[in-house]
């Protein structure tokens, strides 16, 4: 099982495996109890493999998180101090902490908790080396490519404004009205 088949709906509980695809949704089937359910374009999806998490030298996507932490080990329960979680993903993963609530942290421990037994931790590895080296490839092409094109400047010649005769305006005509002269009402003509 891969993190991109993996998701997580807003105001259901756990995890949830994609099986199928409907008209206005998806099948899904919660990991562990194996209960399926259809969802609605209505429903907040989130598919795991494109949620990241905040760490003081920049994002890390949840497939490298859920890497360090399996490879540290010694994982803290859900149930377990929130103080200690988070001093648990600062060790790990140099978690900023400034930027991470409690119920992520949380969240987080829940979500691997239920996929430490379903997913390949060793292949989710490889992927991720793979995907950083070509992330790290392009963005030094992309320096050296800066670096090699210098762009040249060039004097656009402005037009000349089109000389058009101006409309000349019209004052338009003022309603006379009929009511006496103790009526609030008063007609003015449009300022021009």
């Amino acid at each position: 099982m891969e993190l991109k088949d993996i998701v997580a709906v807003s105001g259901q509980g756990g995890l949830h495996k994609i099986i199928g695809r409907t008209k206005n949704g998806l099948i899904l089937e919660t990991i562990g109890t194996g209960k399926r359910f259809a969802t609605s374009y209505q429903d907040k999806v989130s598919v795991l493999e494109d949620i990241s998490m905040y760490a003081q030298e920049g994002d890390l996507h949840l497939a490298q998180v859920l890497v360090k932490i399996n490879a540290k080990g010694n994982v803290p329960t859900p149930k377990d101090d929130a103080k200690a979680q988070r001093q648990y993903l600062i060790e790990t993963i140099d978690l900023d902490s400034e930027r991470v609530y409690d119920s992520d942290i949380k969240k987080l421990i829940n979500w691997y908790a239920a996929l430490k037994d379903v997913l390949d931790f060793a292949k989710l590895a490889e992927e991720k080396t793979e995907e950083t080296a070509v992330d790290e490839n392009k963005e030094e092409e992309n320096v050296e490519a800066a670096v090699e094109e210098k762009p040249k400047k060039t004097t656009a010649k402005k037009a000349a404004p089109k000389k058009t005769a101006a409309k000349t305006a019209q004052p338009k005509a003022t309603k006379v009205s009929t009511k006496s002269a103790a009526s609030t009402n008063t007609y003015r003509p449009k300022s021009v």
